[in-house]
């Protein structure tokens, strides 16, 4: 005990001095969230990584300046740069820290050492805008940065003279990312171009080039761990590396290091990851006993490895990958046959009806041996993944918001395939650098590997309840599991653990779901509306105290992957797993094309559009109306001359009655049934929503001349809430629509530009209050029932 305590202290006092020196760099005490023009100068500190453009990954884009699929147009590159001036003013400052340099175009001839001089953008990380949101400034104080800088065009990275010494940790990264660029180029000259990203990603953990498609797969089916790179990797070439050992009749002292070689070799080409460290420390501690002729203890080897990571990366302890990494090694140590190398009557009598049992076996026949051998063996894969799925449950749900039980079997069924492309991999970069044409037999076994990998994802993928996109429970919820668990553990003897394990985790499950789903309470007869921070563009949740979700609007500029996961973990932190209706007001992406994401992780009961939205051209359209399609969303059109259909406010029970939730009092002001002459944005749908006494104005992207159509309806009474129509432009004639329904407080959803002074000043002519998402966060409206309105914003007040 009192070693743990001292060990603690030790641990404490190292985290403390790594956060003491994180603090004392100037870098992060100059700037703001505010971007600023500099220019900077530093060394490359870290290996480059690539990654595809995301404007040029889509398949109808043409590459940029002619650029080939291959070349600077197609990549973004991502770089770390431990700073030495930086231009403030006319005068270059001395400055001390690291910043995360994103620069447009391939600039992988970098290596760590490397001076250069970067023209660019620099800001610190900003905080969270939106509930729920995942905090990335606890990322960069964990990696040891301090700002970012965004480069507009691989050129303006200059390079310079290096410094004609390095520091050896340089020197060593320099090393290993040569070597991890060797490695990269056989693998990507040897394995079939269409399993390239999962080829990446497989041996070496580098995603660049994994489809967003695959990953979304991966989280889903609870595979994601077989494509980042840990010490399952490492331990498979381990175990891989001791049969052709063995195979070769290598004596002890070679087989030793002979595996000393491979493990070294296998945690360059990583880059070092914490995850392949702590099984580096592992196999070196088994290593070790086999030279020593020593028995072994692997939960000990293990928690000497967390200790040594521990004290060398204390920041690191914090990081989801990592406690899962470990949680997930020493179930797989616990949850194995109990050790009897105590002879007790009980062993004993264990081994006798062991030695009955083989008996049996060797009388039957072959095929009934083989046939037992192969249930035998995958009823215990399946046991320890059921193991290691539970045990690691509460950390996946808690930082993926997805419950997967089909991952149980997928892991079982997946894990021989990895086995064979993993040394398939390994081995195409090995014989590339041995003779090139001779990388090509394994690259097509690896090929084949990964093609059936990918096939198999795909369907558990598809299967009905293999998954559930659930919001997170509590992290009291999830501390409580894994305390009760250590007691369990402690307090049970190893062979009568399982029920009460077993019976804890059945309680804990059912009681995370019903904390986790049940929806935030509402004030009675409160009608919310809450516009999240999505930069350029519009998605708003409507609430009423009946359970009613509906969102207006659901997208935003640059969403090129058609992802959710801005407005996903909005409605996770309120509980929400259903959405009543989304309604869209037009056909600009930045306002629907997070539909195809919302679609794969909530169930939507409707979609309200205007007359024909669905019907116009484009990719995000096309993709919007596969999504439909597939999920098969009813889809209903309104418009200002026909009265709302009877489906609008249904409840689950079934009642035609229109006039439940938000649609108790709405009207839908425009477009009318003949759309005006315009682009969409003139027939965006506009709604006005009454609550005590008070109106919700939302009208999408309204600009001329339905603008003036608008404004020709009679007015609404003083003293409402509006949405400011086009992002708060100053050219859409937004004011005209301000003049006219005379807002008490308007909220603008919007990008930087909507932050600007100038918006400001037009949206409070007439008196209100004016509030930017860009420059607050989220914002949530509140209506009560005597109309009395209350608003919050995340940055200032959150809730």
């Amino acid at each position: 005990m009192l070693i743990a305590i001292a060990l603690m202290c030790l641990m404490g006092m190292r985290h403390r001095g790594c956060w003491d020196e994180y603090n004392r760099n100037s870098i992060g005490k100059v700037f703001t969230e505010i971007d600023e023009p500099t220019i900077l100068v530093g060394v490359v500190d870290q290996a480059v990584q690539l990654r595809r453009d995301p404007i040029d990954s889509l398949p109808a884009r043409r590459p940029r300046n002619g650029a080939k699929p291959n070349d600077t147009g197609s990549y973004e590159t991502i770089l770390t740069l431990a700073v030495e001036t930086v231009r403030r003013g006319s005068q270059n400052v001395p400055m001390t820290g690291r910043v995360r340099v994103r620069a447009s175009g391939d600039a992988s001839y970098l290596r760590p050492g490397d001076r250069i001089r970067v023209y660019g953008k620099i800001s610190t990380m900003d905080r969270t805008s939106n509930p729920g949101e995942r905090d990335m400034t606890e990322w960069m104080i964990r990696k040891g940065l301090h700002a970012t800088v965004k480069v507009e065009r691989g050129t303006e990275l200059e390079q310079l003279e290096s410094p004609s010494w390095q520091t050896p940790q340089r020197w060593l990264h320099r090393k290993i990312a040569d070597l991890a660029a060797s490695a990269r180029q056989g693998i990507l000259q040897y394995i079939a171009p269409e399993q390239h990203g999962i080829a990446l990603a497989l041996i070496l953990g580098q995603r660049d080039l994994l489809e967003h498609t695959t990953s979304e797969s991966l989280v889903a089916t609870g595979t994601a761990h077989l494509l980042s790179v840990s010490g399952l990797h490492l331990g498979i070439l381990f175990v891989v590396a001791r049969l052709i050992a063995g195979w070769l009749r290598l004596p002890m002292g070679a087989q030793l290091i002979f595996l000393g070689t491979v493990t070294v070799f296998y945690v360059a080409i990583t880059g070092g990851r914490p995850p392949v460290l702590r099984a580096a420390i592992l196999l070196s501690t088994i290593m070790l006993s086999m030279a020593l002729a020593r028995s072994q203890q692997p939960l000990n080897s293990l928690s000497l490895a967390l200790l040594l990571l521990a004290g060398a990366m204390p920041l690191e302890v914090f990081a989801v990958g990592m406690q899962l990494s470990f949680l997930a090694v020493a179930t797989l140590l616990s949850c194995g046959p109990q050790s009897r190398r105590q002879r007790n009557a009980t062993n004993h009598a264990v081994e006798l009806e062991e030695n009955f049992d083989a008996l049996a076996q060797k009388s039957s026949g072959r095929t009934q041996r083989v046939a037992k051998r192969f249930l035998t063996a995958v009823r215990t894969a399946l046991w320890y993944s059921g193991c290691v799925t539970m045990t690691t449950l509460p950390l996946v749900w808690h930082a993926f918001h997805v419950v997967s039980p089909i991952s149980v079997l997928v892991n079982v069924i997946l894990s021989p395939m990895m086995v064979v492309a993993l040394s398939a991999g390994v081995a195409t970069v090995l014989a590339g650098w041995c003779w090139g044409p001779l990388g090509a037999v394994p690259g097509w076994i690896c090929s084949v590997m990964l093609s059936l990998m990918r096939d198999v994802i795909e369907i558990a993928r598809s299967i009905p309840g293999g998954h559930f996109w659930l919001p997170s429970p509590p992290l009291f919820w999830i501390v409580a599991y894994y305390l009760v668990l250590v007691i369990l553990l402690a307090v049970r003897p190893r062979g009568q653990r399982r029920w009460p394990i077993g019976i804890w985790s059945f309680v804990w499950i059912v009681s995370a779901w019903w904390i986790s789903t049940t929806p935030a309470s509402l004030p009675r007869d409160t009608l919310e509306a809450t516009f999240i921070d999505v930069g350029h563009g519009t998605a708003a949740i409507l609430r009423s105290e009946r359970d009613e979700v509906w969102l207006y609007d659901c997208g935003w500029l640059g969403n090129f992957k058609h992802r959710s996961h801005k407005i996903d973990e909005v409605l996770w932190s309120m509980g929400i797993t259903r959405i009543d209706g989304v309604i869209l007001s037009h056909a600009d992406a930045d306002h629907f094309n997070a539909l195809p994401g919302l679609a794969t992780r909530f169930s939507i009961k409707q979609l309200v559009t205007p007359p024909g939205m669905l019907e116009g051209g484009g990719r995000s359209l096309e993709i919007a109306r596969q999504a439909i399609q597939r999920w098969e969303v009813p889809v209903i059109e309104v418009d200002h001359d026909d009265p709302l259909p009877d489906e609008l406010g249904s409840d689950e029970l079934g009642s035609d009655e229109l006039g439940s939730g938000i649609w108790t009092d709405t009207k839908i002001l425009h477009p009318p049934r003949v759309p005006v002459a315009g682009s969409d944005n003139a027939n965006s749908l506009v709604l006005q929503i009454n609550h005590g006494g008070r109106f919700l104005l939302l009208p999408g992207d309204l600009e001329p001349p339905g603008t003036g159509v608008l404004t020709s309806l009679p007015r609404p009474p003083p003293g409402g809430v509006m949405m400011a129509p086009h992002h708060g432009s100053l050219h859409m004639d937004a004011d005209a629509v301000l003049q006219w329904a005379r807002p008490i407080e308007t909220v603008v959803s919007g990008g930087k530009r909507a932050a600007a002074p100038q918006v400001t000043e037009m949206l409070a002519v007439a008196g209100g209050g004016v509030h930017v998402t860009s420059r607050v966060g989220c914002i949530r409206v509140r209506i009560g029932p005597s109309g009395k309105i209350q608003i919050r914003a995340w940055k200032t007040d959150p809730w």
